[in-house]
């Protein structure tokens, strides 16, 4: 087994490759290519003013924080808030002269706001998340770690018409929490547009406290963050991102960790049957309740109640057993499905339900953790023909947070693209620009609103890191299934052509399809073992390589020997093995072209990298999927899965096909909801229904 030695790797964060965009003439970043669907989108454009204040901000906050006493240069922090205040009055005139005062406008009791001490706003947008909402404010509201008194929490309704708004407000008023819950209308169809407003009037808000007290430092320590309705939280997630803003104030971004909802993902398995959550509550006071002392609102109950000590007894009742706990829980009611099961409450009365084949279904963090899909692969639920569907949906997923918590790779390594999965910056870095409706030419939504916001800051040469693994985002299987269903239909598209470069990839046509989402996954449940092997798998598993690979290229080719060392050590020996990495160094990462690496800007170095990256994973491919096997065997051995339950999964994993071998002719994203196969509402990007026959 793995033991990951504590490091502090955030020096490696001095050598992000977007930093030397600090000191780049300012028309050179407004024309990077990271904005140029700013330039084809109904938005107010960035002016050159605000790139030129920005890079003022960070190359004066550089110097004062690497100058002894630099916390006593009140002169020189004052210039910066003066900076700081400059680019956000200006960011809000902009938006009022072209969406009118009323998109950005503060937030009622801003005044309060101040004097409460809140300092962290988190936006959730949403149009009819039903299935989903509950479970995502649930987690914000139910954070530890951080003083939930310094929370407001944006809920932005854009034009639900499933009564996500109304779960919202129920919601809000049923979970204990000291965090203020806002909810808001964006009447102007689109997720961006729905986000910028969240934004703008959070930035408003804040505006407004610093105006009602004369606290100007707040635009530099307030920090706004935007999710998605159908995205979940790790307990401690907030407090990870709050505990690096709070210790590094020269980073200005935090993109949490991301997976898809390890739970979500099992109802791709044709022995899954779902716990309906509904049908548990209606049947949670009908027989005992076992009272406990330790919460049930996170996946720390997981931890407490591990899986090896949950035993059936003949009784009918689960005996469950961890460090100082011995409970038993009778399994006196039954669900929908006939199983069996028990009910436990927690102090503050958060439940949670303990089923017959030992699942325990918390109530107020129904999908976060991966503890339902060990017990499922314990319990014999993958068949034999679903190895393939299993790497592809839950193994994937499972490696590459595993290799970040355990097996050495240094989160540090990656300077992140920023998706609405609870995204956060500094007021004053998102007022530089970006979260809005973004369009080309060729689509009217363009997926990418959520990057927009993140690549303005990556032009201008704010620092923006990936959070820590271990208090990671789970969000809903949606774009994962249409992903697979495009490959099914031999369309390679994920937002965009997964073979393009990254800007491309990440930018295409996406609908909002919760309303067809059953039907998608039913299609996708009688999909082959061969499909998955030779193709999902092979194409899913490139996108964290490529990804993982192209950042260590940067970083290595930027960095000084000691960087250089620890991306040698720690990411290309990893995956590449010591004769691999030796051979990488002596061909594809030689110095001459690392050298050539680094004297590109900033979109080139990454393109460029990117390539390099595809050629390793080519090159190294049979090494690289050892270390996948390797990574999966060590997660699997640490949460104390037999082996004989697993080793199958494993087995020839190195010989797994490697989907750069072949080369895909490029696609146009729009053409995954051509035809008439789909019912869309294209005023409010939602696909409403699919029809048979339309394809």
């Amino acid at each position: 087994m793995t033991t990951a030695t504590p490091h502090d790797d955030t020096r490696l964060w001095d050598f992000l490759p977007m930093l030397a965009n600090r000191v780049r003439p300012a028309q050179d970043c407004l024309a990077s290519p990271l904005l140029d669907l700013m330039r084809t989108s109904n938005v107010n454009k960035i002016p050159l003013e605000q790139i030129e204040d920005a890079q003022s901000v960070l190359r004066l906050r550089k110097e004062l924080l690497a100058a002894p006493g630099d916390e006593t240069d009140a002169d020189g922090w004052q210039r910066v808030a003066q900076l700081q205040r400059r680019i956000v009055e200006r960011h809000l005139n902009g938006r009022a002269d072209y969406y009118g005062p009323e998109q950005c406008a503060p937030l009622d009791d801003a005044e309060t706001f101040a004097r409460e001490g809140r300092d962290t706003f988190l936006i959730i947008k949403f149009m009819d998340e039903a299935p989903h909402i509950e479970a995502t404010l649930t987690s914000l509201l139910t954070q530890t770690g951080v003083d939930l008194n310094r929370v407001v929490i944006v809920a932005v309704d854009n034009n639900s018409t499933d009564g996500s708004g109304d779960i919202v407000r129920a919601t809000a008023a049923s979970v204990p929490s000291a965090a203020r819950v806002v909810c808001i209308n964006q009447t102007t169809p689109g997720g961006g547009s729905a986000a910028r407003y969240g934004v703008d009037r959070s930035i408003a808000t804040i505006h407004a406290m610093c105006l009602s007290d004369g606290q100007w430092g707040r635009l530099q320590s307030a920090r706004i963050a935007v999710s998605d309705g159908d995205t979940v939280y790790h307990h401690q997630l907030v407090h990870g991102f709050s505990e690096i803003l709070d210790k590094h104030q020269d980073v200005d971004g935090v993109m949490p960790f991301l997976t898809y909802k390890f739970t979500a993902a099992l109802r791709f398995f044709a022995d899954h049957r779902p716990h309906d959550l509904k049908v548990l509550r209606a049947g949670a006071t009908a027989g005992t309740v076992v009272p406990v002392t330790f919460r049930l609102s996170d996946v720390s109950a997981f931890e407490r109640l591990p899986r090896a000590g949950r035993r059936r007894t003949a009784e009918d009742a689960m005996r469950l057993s961890g460090d100082g706990i011995d409970l038993s829980v009778p399994l006196d009611r039954l669900d929908g499905c006939g199983r069996r099961y028990g009910v436990m409450e927690d102090p503050a009365g958060a439940r949670a339900y303990v089923m017959d084949d030992r699942t325990i279904v918390l109530d107020r963090a129904p999908v976060s953790g991966f503890d339902s899909a060990l017990l499922f692969l314990e319990n014999g639920g993958v068949r034999a023909d679903e190895k393939w569907r299993w790497h592809s949906v839950i193994g994937h997923d499972l490696f590459l947070l595993w290799m970040f918590q355990r097996m050495g790779i240094p989160e540090a390594v990656v300077a992140p693209d920023t998706s609405d999965a609870l995204k956060v910056f500094r007021c004053w870095s998102f007022a530089i620009g970006g979260q809005h409706q973004l369009s080309s030419p060729a689509l009217k939504i363009v997926t990418g609103t959520d990057y927009q916001s993140g690549r303005v800051q990556q032009a201008v040469g704010c620092r923006t890191v990936l959070g820590p693994a271990t208090a990671y985002t789970e969000t809903e299987i949606d774009r994962l299934a249409k992903m697979i269903r495009n490959f099914a239909n031999r369309q390679g598209v994920f937002y965009g052509d997964t073979r393009s470069r990254g800007l491309e990839r990440a930018s295409g046509l996406y609908l909002h399809m919760t309303r067809i989402q059953d039907q998608v996954e039913s299609e996708i449940r009688g999909y082959s073992e061969d499909f998955f092997r030779d193709v999902v798998f092979p194409e899913r598993v490139l996108f964290p390589l490529r990804w993982l690979l192209q950042n260590a290229i940067c970083l290595y080719a930027g960095g000084d020997r000691s960087v250089q060392t620890v991306v040698r050590e720690r990411v290309f020996a990893q995956l590449l093995g010591a004769r691999g990495t030796d051979e990488a160094l002596a061909g594809t990462l030689a110095d001459t072209a690392m050298a050539a690496l680094a004297g590109l800007s900033f979109e080139d170095k990454r393109d460029e990298a990117e390539s390099l990256a595809e050629e390793l994973i080519s090159g190294f491919y049979p090494e690289i999927m050892r270390f996948y096997a390797r990574t999966l065997a060590d997660f699997l051995d640490t949460q104390g899965v037999v082996r004989a339950d697993y080793a199958w999964l494993l087995e020839d994993v190195e010989h797994s096909r490697n989907a750069l071998i072949e080369k895909r002719a490029p696609i146009d994203p729009a053409v995954v909801w051509a035809g008439r196969e789909f019912v869309i509402d294209h005023a409010r990007g939602q696909v409403v229904g699919m029809q048979d026959g339309g394809r």
